[in-house]
């Protein structure tokens, strides 16, 4: 039963464990604070949605526990910030700046759309594709935020 969407779980974890091998041996730390701040906004933001009935996992891990997707939570969206802080186009222009960005949250917003139209591993009810762009703008753009004020980067606040 449901075997389309645990497959799409089992590559997610795999697409996930196998990218650790590309985080640089010098940024590990910077790596594990990404990840593990990543999970708080993600936390509050999955749970305030799907108990909002903006978007409902009919298929997920732990379904008597909770009603988010565990797997993005707690792996996809820290995975991408890790990424996408560590590989930023720091010292670049502003334009290259803005396209990375929207190139990183519009591939994930993408791919969420069309997990959604061909599987059940989540449903919009009061939700549209827009609105997974914006909220993932503004997690990962606070998480680089943080990263940049706790590891003492310049000028936190800007992008």
């Amino acid at each position: 039963m449901y075997f389309k969407e645990r497959f799409i779980f089992a590559i997610v974890w795999m697409t996930c464990l196998i990218s650790l091998w590309f985080i640089p041996k010098n940024k590990f730390r910077e790596a594990t604070f990404i990840f593990l701040f990543t999970q708080l906004p993600a936390w509050i933001l999955g749970l305030a949605v799907v108990e909002a009935d903006l978007i409902e996992y009919p298929v997920r891990e732990f379904h008597k526990a909770n009603g988010t997707n565990f797997s993005f939570e707690y792996f996809v969206l820290p995975f991408i910030c890790i990424f996408f802080n560590l590989y930023y186009p720091n010292g670049k222009s502003h334009y290259k700046k803005l396209v990375y960005g929207i190139s990183i949250i519009g591939i994930f917003t993408l791919v969420e759309y069309i997990a959604e139209k061909y599987t059940l591993i989540l449903k919009y009810i009061h939700w549209e594709w827009y609105h997974t762009f914006l909220s993932m703008y503004i997690v990962i753009y606070l998480v680089r935020a943080v990263y940049k004020w706790f590891f003492k980067l310049k000028n936190p606040l800007s992008p």
